[in-house]
């Protein structure tokens, strides 16, 4: 896995997570759908081959 790759991955945990705190500190029907989409579009791109994760990956 490349440099770039690996940035890239981090970026989308990185924006995950947030999605998720949002959510945890404002939990509305909005917060919840955005964090919802945010998964979805994370999962569809792991299964479509368009990102590639890791095989050891430590978050910080």
């Amino acid at each position: 896995m490349s440099r770039i790759d690996r940035l890239e991955f981090s970026q989308k945990v990185a924006s995950l997570n947030e999605c998720i705190r949002g959510f945890q500190a404002n939990p509305s029907k909005e917060q919840l759908d955005r964090a919802i989409s945010e998964l979805r579009a994370y999962a569809e791109a792991a299964n479509g081959g368009e990102m590639e994760i890791p095989s050891h990956f430590v978050a910080n």
